[in-house]
This record gives structure tokens, sequence and C-alpha cells, in this order.
């Protein structure tokens, strides 16, 4: 007997899923020399067309743990 779901990983098939990026770019913490310079390596980054790098900084500023979680 076949079900139609022998090829997927664990012989069946979950649901589809998806991932959303997040709503707003982080915003550097006013007088935090972090966020200050994570902020500049973001716009230097989109200036030169590296958007890798700028990705890069919004995370960095996104998790910087002196602030993580009281972002807008």
């Amino acid at each position: 007997m076949t079900t139609g779901n022998e090829g997927a990983p664990g012989g069946g098939v979950g649901a589809a899923v998806f991932l959303s990026l997040p709503e707003l770019q982080p915003t550097p913490v006013e007088g935090c020399a972090v966020c200050g310079d994570l902020a500049a390596r973001r716009q230097e980054a989109r200036e030169r067309g590296d958007l890798s790098a700028a990705t890069d900084a919004n995370v960095r500023l996104r998790n910087h743990r002196d602030h993580a979680g009281n972002r807008p």
C-alpha cells in the first residue's frame, strides 16, 4: 500500500513554513557607542551597495544585548 508520501523526509509531508522579515529596521539607542558604530557601518554598507553587510549590522543592532527587546 502506498500513501504518496514515501519520498518526503520522515515519510510524511509537513505544513508549509512561511518566514517573514522584521517589519522595522532596528533603531540605534541614542548615546550608545555600540549602536552608533553599528548604525554607521550599516549606512556605509548601504552606500557601497553591500546589502549583506547592511543586514549583518541590522542583526547585530537588533541583538545588541544591552538593548535587545527594548526597541520599537
